[in-house]
């Protein structure tokens, strides 16, 4: 431990990469700088030649992609192998030395040693699973070697050593190499320093050329010509950029006619290579968008093929796939093996860093961290009520769906666009068609048409997580909430559709003819207790339903509605192979003529009614807006507002929109009982 002799340090130094260099593009290798000697910002000392017998752990170690977070260290067996990105081969040691012979070291006090002094290097070849990292390595190389502003990208080393002595700081040993990750923003102030093409150094010594003559020209304020230039200059200077042309388009992802274009725009010129690759970056830009004009596109997203490795995993899906386990939902694929969570309390902990449980976002102690923070450009107070509602959104989806709501098989479901009052047009029926005789003329068919109208509405509550059910690890209270809404939901819809029958006494809504739905003007309707001739005369009454023009529509009943209280009869009628209640050998003709389906919501023992499949006529439309059938669940977790600045709590709203009608009378017939 530090400030004990001999004793076993972990440490996690970030250094800046020298002398980064490109391998060929097939191969997806990047030689870079680990670690160099003298101290690191970190205030470590690191003794050449303690580096030196280092070399061996730094041959075959990992490089992952990020530090591991706290979940991944909570993780049996510690960091998942998706996080891999490559490994570090032919580990050697770098010794650049001086036009004057001697060896610099490196000083604290001076900052980032220049390119190419002394350190352990090594390549690190990346996998095909890590390819989009090496492009962006790559691009920031390209991008720092060219001047412009590049991501902050470096090597991370995390090693046990051990140190010289009480009270210091010098390392005496590295005793361990456990990886080099590649991170962003290394604490250390690391970064990619420069790029070397994989052509060699001919392609950085043109590049060196190249944009010193640019800045020389800025520095003397001249203008330079053909006119003005000695001819073994101008000579140089053209062979230069030709090789510079052409190592450019070797390396570019142009076509063949591609590169001719940029070749005729450059060849035989001195140029800018700054210039040459904004060319080429134009010209690839170009052919991409000539290429995507002529992609089929609207098939969904393909399946990766065998051997496709997916994207890596960010910390807060691990901690979203944790936190939806912990609900009982099945992680993502690919997240399986994420570890469990203990409680609430462990995931707020992890997602916010707020241990002290004020309620502030502390990005130094979550798992997400400043850097995942900062690229994902969220809104650090909001991170647990957004996963919270995310996973607890999932969970009320699901836990809806478990439910049964009767009324799905009679009704049909339609999408709406907006909350205003909705008309739903029916035509008149057309009658027979006339005989036309040869040469005749044929009769017009005279028509007109009716509407049904109704309006949605919003159903909904709120429910709050205060900070005591969170400090407290009340899981089972938060767990529970999404399963009780599903419930209030479900019973709240139920209760809706089952009022569109039981208004007026029974005999359902006022329709647009001034009439009820079940009435004798609809010849729909019947006064007599369930049994077997009663059940006759509204199965008789439904094939008799004519339409608006008169003719028979031979319409079939599916569904016998029935109380709980009337179910055990329904089965009865209806489900017995003999006549019931009779002693002779009588065959029961209503023997699966019609399908018995119990109303929980209806507290009348004694009504019963008849409904056609609504794929032979539409009776009753339920609609939903933007066709969303589940309830949704909304947070409000603004620090400054609301309840989580009054109460301490985090406020979820559960909405619901919907509404519906009888759009037609003929399919259903209704026996309202005295």
């Amino acid at each position: 431990m530090p400030g004990e002799s001999e004793g076993v340090l972990s440490l996690r130094l970030c250094t800046p990469v020298h002398e980064a260099r490109l391998g060929a593009p097939e191969k997806r290798e990047v030689e870079v700088t680990i670690i160099r000697p003298g101290r690191s910002e970190n205030g470590w000392e690191y003794p050449s030649e303690v580096l030196k017998r280092s070399l061996p752990l730094w041959e075959g170690a990992t490089a992952f992609c990020d530090h591991p977070s706290a979940v991944d260290e909570g993780r049996a067996g510690g960091r998942s192998v998706r996080d891999i990105v490559g490994v570090y081969v032919g580990a050697h040691w770098h010794e650049a030395k001086h036009p004057d012979g001697h060896v610099p070291s490196f000083r604290a006090d001076t900052g980032p040693a220049p390119t190419g002094e002394q350190g352990v290097r090594a390549t690190l070849r990346f996998y095909p699973n890590a390819a989009w990292l090496y492009d962006l390595v790559a691009a920031a190389l390209d991008d720092r070697q060219a001047g412009r502003p590049t991501a902050d990208i470096g090597i991370s080393a995390d090693m046990l050593v051990t140190l010289a002595g009480v009270g210091t700081r010098q390392v005496a040993e590295i005793r361990k190499v456990n990886s080099a990750d590649v991170v962003f923003r290394p604490a250390a102030g690391g970064r990619f320093e420069r790029i070397v093409e994989g052509l060699g150094d001919r392609h950085e010594a043109i590049e060196s050329i190249q944009n010193k003559s640019i800045q020389d020209k800025k520095g003397e304020n001249v203008t330079e010509n053909a006119q003005t230039k000695p001819a073994g200059l101008q000579t140089k200077e053209a062979e230069l950029c030709t090789a510079l042309l052409e190592a450019k388009l070797g390396a570019s992802k142009l076509t063949e006619l591609g590169r001719q274009q940029i070749r005729q725009r450059f060849e035989g010129q001195v140029f800018a290579a700054r210039d040459l690759e904004a060319a080429i970056g134009e010209m690839e830009a170009l052919l991409a968008e000539a290429a995507s004009a002529t992609t089929i596109r609207g098939n969904g997203t393909s399946r990766p093929g065998p051997g496709a490795v997916s994207r890596m995993v960010t910390p807060r899906e691990k901690v979203q796939a944790a936190l939806e386990r912990l609900f009982g939902l099945e992680p993502a694929a690919g997240l399986g093996d994420v570890p469990r969570l203990s409680g609430i309390r462990e995931a707020y902990l992890l997602l916010t860093g707020d241990r002290e449980f004020t309620g502030r976002y502390c990005w130094e102690d979550s798992v997400l961290g400043e850097a995942s923070i900062r690229e994902a450009n969220e809104v650090t107070t909001s991170v647990m009520g957004d996963a919270l509602a995310s996973v607890m959104n999932k969970r009320l989806v699901k836990d809806y769906a478990g439910q049964r709501r009767w009324w799905e098989r009679i009704c049909v479901r339609v999408p709406l666009r907006d909350m205003k009052q909705q008309s739903r047009i029916l035509l008149n029926d057309f009658g027979s068609l006339a005989t036309v005789a040869e040469n005749a003329t044929y009769t017009n068919l005279p028509w007109g048409d009716n509407k049904e109208v109704y309006t949605p509405a919003k159903y909904g509550g709120q429910v709050y997580v205060t900070l005591e059910t969170i400090i407290n690890d009340d899981l089972r209270a938060v767990t529970s909430i999404p399963k009780k809404l599903a419930v209030a939901a479900n019973i709240t819809i139920n209760e809706f559709v089952s009022g569109l029958f039981t208004a007026g006494g029974g005999v359902g809504p006022t329709m647009a003819d001034a009439n009820a739905v079940f009435c004798a003007a609809h010849n729909n309707y019947g006064t007599t207790a369930l049994g077997e001739a009663s059940l006759k005369a509204g199965i008789l009454a439904l094939w008799k339903q004519t339409s608006s023009a008169g003719k028979r529509l031979g319409l079939h009943p599916r569904f016998l509605l029935v109380p709980p209280d009337l179910l055990m009869d329904a089965i009865t009628l209806t489900a017995s192979h003999l006549k019931p209640g009779s002693a002779n050998n009588d065959i029961n003709v209503l023997e699966g003529l019609v399908e018995p389906l119990p109303v929980p919501n209806w507290t009348d023992a004694n009504n019963w009614y008849l409904m056609a499949d609504p794929a032979q006529i539409e009776c009753l439309e339920i609609g939903f807006l933007n066709g969303r059938e589940e309830p949704e669940l909304l947070v409000q977790d603004n620090p400054l507002a609301g309840s989580v600045f009054t109460n301490d709590a985090i406020t979820f709203k559960v909405r619901h929109i919907y509404g519906g009608a009888w759009v037609d009378y003929r399919g259903a017939y209704g026996a309202v009982v005295a």
